[in-house]
């Protein structure tokens, strides 16, 4: 019976193969068609001028990834989602033989690649440091799966390699690194220090790197002077109380409730594998409602940590294999901290390590019924991924709008009509200009087509902060020009241009379509 089921589950496991394909059809044939005019561009222009211009992140993911870069958008989107889908395939791939789990695992490989899909969708799709750092984790993780499959220290070396690069990586973000330290510590410091000198070895290892092949020291450190310029003139940014809302909302909706009904089941129940599950099937319920309904993530976490409690439960099972469900399951909390989003809106961007502790548990000990149900959900998924082509959200374009073809940096990408109208209102004014200050962040991409370039790439026009850089370039305020739309104009409290300049005469303003541009006389 059992040896029928694992053939039912693999069966099944190739629709992963086909929904894979299709989603992925769908995405590689939309990577030329529009542009996310804020984020995807600002961090284009970090690749771009990651030698001559300073940054106020605590990022370098344009340092660490820009042998990578491409000025082709289309191809460099491609590599970034290239590049994520190798890494979480491995990872699957390793995770599933470790657990000798009943299905392929070149099949669940593919599973990883849809929830990659299902994650980044079409939209931002270049190596920013929240993909950069998962396709660094993703193979620091499998490297320790290969390790505990065969028992080889060398891949311990390349393993803390990668982590020690994640360090560089978003300076919250490192946190990411503790569970995995964790792991390591609970189950090989007693019993054979081994792979923890080798994955510190390791680390060591790409920290000299960094610092002999990436960036100099000196340089790493400037960086910060930056970051303090800017908290100094912009003290909302990333405030205390921001990252102490986001531990409060992650113990109130998820640590707490979880841990409560973990207790309760621990403190009170006589029947705990029965108990266990039918909590799990009223979460479960739950969480689908919430899907269709309103998401909310925490309870897909309440529900997890549930699963793992139900796993620890299995007494065959090895404590390194239930170790390592937990560190599963807090990984996107680390990646996710201090990204400037509280967690239900960045969490599901990691969501494959959530899923594969899902389908770790499925396959380990419930029978081909509920794969069958996760498998269900999983194509439901694929049949409405379409929809993302109609969808406008936060990116602020629908890809089935972008008929326009423009060259950037003199390659082919599509937008839509009324930016490509947008483009040729501004060029006469803004083609290859190398000082330009800009209302909103929302018009950077203007600037990136165009060629023309600001004092420093920022998210908010703060005048203080603005002025402070200019006179660091050792240049005035009427050495610019400035533009604002009639979406995005200067906020009065901070930049009026002609009232920021010394001598606002010697300027003249401009309508151009959607846009009003002041310019010096002498430009």
């Amino acid at each position: 019976m059992e040896r029928v089921q694992d053939k039912y589950t693999n069966i099944l496991s190739w629709l992963f193969l086909v929904g894979c394909f299709f989603m992925g059809f769908i995405v590689y044939t939309n990577l030329d068609k529009g542009l996310i005019f804020n984020d995807e561009v600002f961090y284009l222009f970090l690749y771009k001028d990651h030698q001559s211009l300073p940054t106020v992140d605590s990022t370098n993911f344009y340092r660490i990834f820009h042998f990578l870069f491409t000025e082709n958008i289309f191809k460099f989107r491609v590599i970034t989602y290239g590049l994520l889908n190798i890494s979480t395939f491995i990872l699957y791939f390793f995770t599933s033989k470790y657990y000798q789990l009943k299905v392929h695992p070149f099949l669940l490989g593919f599973l990883g690649i849809g929830f990659n899909f299902l994650a980044w969708g079409m939209s931002n799709i270049v190596l920013h440091q929240y993909i950069g750092n998962t396709i660094l984790i993703n193979l620091s993780l499998a490297l320790i799966f290969i390790y505990l499959i065969y028992k080889k220290l060398f891949p311990l070396i390349i393993s803390g390699a990668f982590l020690g690069l994640v360090l560089f990586n978003g300076i919250p973000h490192t946190i990411v690194v503790v569970p995995i330290a964790l792991f390591l510590l609970y189950n090989f410091w007693k019993k054979d220090k081994k792979p923890i000198i080798y994955i510190i070895g390791g680390g060591i290892l790409g920290i000299l790197f960094y610092f002999t092949c990436i960036e100099s020291f000196s340089k790493f450190v400037a960086q910060f002077e930056w970051i303090r310029y800017y908290q100094k003139f912009h003290t909302k940014q990333h405030p205390k109380r921001f990252f102490v809302f986001w531990i409060l909302k992650v113990l109130g909706f998820f640590i707490i409730p979880a841990s409560a009904l973990i207790g309760y089941l621990i403190k009170f129940s006589k029947n705990k594998i029965q108990h266990t599950n039918y909590i799990l099937i009223a979460l479960a319920t739950l969480s689908v409602i919430s899907y269709f309904v309103y998401p909310f993530i925490y309870i897909n976490y309440i529900l997890f940590s549930l699963l793992i409690y139900r796993y620890f439960l299995e007494p065959e099972i090895s404590r390194e294999k239930k170790t390592m469900l937990i560190v599963l399951t807090l990984l996107p909390f680390g990646l996710s901290f201090g990204s400037g989003a509280y967690f239900e809106v960045r969490g599901p961007a990691y969501s494959i390590y959530y899923y594969l502790t899902l389908i770790i548990v499925i396959l380990s000990i419930y029978n081909s019924k509920v794969y069958g149900i996760f498998t269900a959900f999983f194509l439901y998924q694929c049949f409405v991924f379409p929809n993302l082509l109609k969808e406008k959200g936060w990116k602020d374009f629908m890809f089935t709008e972008q008929t326009e073809k423009i060259k950037i940096n003199g390659y082919d990408l599509y937008v839509d009509k009324g930016r490509k109208k947008d483009i040729e209102d501004l060029r006469p004014y803004l083609e290859n200009q190398k000082n330009v200050i800009y209302s909103s962040n929302h018009l950077m991409g203007y600037l990136y087509i165009l060629n023309a370039k600001p004092p420093i790439y920022y998210y908010f026009t703060l005048k203080d902060y603005i002025k402070f850089i200019i006179e660091k370039e050792g240049k005035t305020p009427d050495d610019f020009i400035y533009i604002e739309s009639n979406d995005y104009p200067f906020y009065p409290k901070e930049i009026v241009p002609l009232k920021f300049v010394n001598h606002p005469e010697d300027y003249k303003t401009v309508k151009t379509g959607r846009f009003t541009l002041y310019i010096p006389s002498k430009k």
